[in-house]
């Protein structure tokens, strides 16, 4: 590492002892406040530790934790050297307190809240950014999904030599990155499409359905198998007559990268392919769910833009099995209980495809600020597929969760406390699907019970 000057060393030195108290203290994890201490005795202190790194940013509404890690263990496998935020601090605080870990690594794959993109990017001028998806997410902080797409939009548009790893299943990451000079697109799936409905290029409408043009003959990437959340779709001008005139050439793009499963079974440990330029990588997901198959094909191609061979990236990827808590399994007096986390109602959806055949499911909801106090979105989260199953209900506003249970036709129990729920169900598995904050006080809480989380 370069002379870094007396201000940024000090920068650095107050923001380990801060994180370090704050941890010795039971506080935290330190990253926030470690990264508020080191910016504010030093400012350009990101900006310097960063200069000689390769840096990828990861954001979006789901997924970003979990790309993220799954990016850092492909970079890994790689040979190289990775500063990572493993906790999920995502804003401008965490991600320094992340390069703080390891200023001298070789690479750094930053997980960056989408309102913070372009902020974070004007301080550590990425070389990959990995756009995942965008749904409404936490309306009364974040705002409309049209802004931040503005907002992605202009980061784009500030670094201009950046390599995009966008997902073109999702029209509105795919406006997001169109105007980049080295886009790489990626058709990783979306099973949520609720929010992506307009678009922000024309004002028109998106339509969504099948057309020869979204496999050409001349595409080196065989069409995917095995998903139906890879739709073509296109924009169309709002005077447009829906069933011949297409007044834009905003559409989905033809990919550089897809993945296809010989049947659709996303449990963890089953084998999935990814074909891309070099050809066809098997890539083994220990990790559940749909949504974590796009997840792994993103961070293969991520992995892959910065010179790691896809099949040594497969290796890292294969590795992941549990993120900051969610997936990792636990025995409790003779269950088998998995976490996992969803915030909002794609994340709800996406993690509904997650759940073990026959397991109970505790399902859990709190309505405090970092969760979003609006939580009218249940009611976009089809439920009903629940109805076979054992549910128990819990958290803060498990009783409004049990009302829309209810009338999705789900004979659920109510149990307020989410680890008196867990303990409420038979031997066997147990599935416990948290919201934000109801996850971290419940993993909290199995800590103190002597559970390792």
């Amino acid at each position: 590492m370069t002379f870094l000057g007396l201000r940024n060393t000090a920068g650095m030195i107050a923001g380990h002892l801060a994180a370090t108290a704050s941890r010795t203290l039971g506080r935290g994890s330190g990253g926030m406040i470690g990264g508020r201490v080191a910016s504010r005795i030093a400012p350009n202190l990101l900006r310097d530790l960063t200069q000689r790194m390769k840096v990828v940013v990861i954001t979006g509404t789901n997924g970003k934790s979990t790309t993220t890690r799954m990016i850092a263990e492909a970079v890994t496998a790689g040979g190289l050297s990775v500063a990572t935020n493993r906790g999920g601090d995502n804003m401008l605080p965490g991600v320094l307190a992340a390069v703080l870990q390891d200023p001298k690594a070789d690479v750094a794959v930053l997980e960056v809240d989408e309102m913070w993109v372009a902020r974070v990017a004007q301080e550590v001028n990425p070389d990959v950014f990995v756009f995942l998806n965008l749904s409404r997410d936490q309306l009364d902080r974040v705002g409309e999904i049209a802004s931040i797409e503005r907002r992605l939009r202009s980061a784009i548009d500030a670094h201009p030599n950046a390599t995009v790893i966008a997902n073109i299943d999702d029209p509105l990451m795919t406006s997001a990155a169109w105007d980049s000079h080295n886009p790489v697109w990626v058709a990783a799936g979306q099973g949520w499409s609720g929010d992506s409905l307009t678009s922000p290029r024309t004002g028109g409408i998106i339509v969504y359905g099948d057309d020869e043009r979204a496999h050409p003959s001349s595409s080196q990437v065989p069409p995917a198998s095995g998903q139906d959340s890879q739709v073509w779709w296109r924009a169309v001008g709002l005077d447009a007559d829906l069933g011949t005139s297409d007044t834009s050439t905003f559409a989905r793009p033809y990919p550089d990268w897809s993945w296809s499963v010989a049947e659709s079974n996303y449990q963890p440990g089953v084998p999935m392919q990814v074909h891309g330029p070099d050809g066809t990588t098997d890539v083994v997901v220990n990790l559940p769910g749909r949504a974590n198959r796009s997840n792994a094909s993103q961070a293969l191609a991520a992995a892959h833009a910065l010179g790691v061979n896809p099949k040594v990236a497969a290796r890292g990827i294969a590795g992941v099995s549990s993120v900051a808590g969610r997936y990792a399994n636990m025995n409790i007096d003779g269950r088998n209980v998995r976490l996992l986390l969803a915030k909002n109602p794609a994340g709800w959806q996406e993690s509904l495809t997650m759940l073990r055949p026959g397991a109970a499911l505790v399902v859990g909801i709190n309505g405090q600020v970092a969760d979003g106090v609006d939580l009218s979105w249940l009611w976009d989260v089809e439920f009903s597929q629940l109805a076979t199953r054992q549910v128990w209900a819990c958290g803060e506003r498990g009783a409004d969760l049990n009302v829309r249970l209810h009338y999705a036709g789900v004979a659920a129990d109510f149990v307020a406390d989410p680890v008196d729920a867990i303990q409420a169900t038979p031997p066997g598995d147990v599935d416990v699907l948290l919201n934000y904050t109801s996850f971290r006080d419940t993993r909290a809480a199995l800590r103190k019970r002597g559970y390792e989380v």
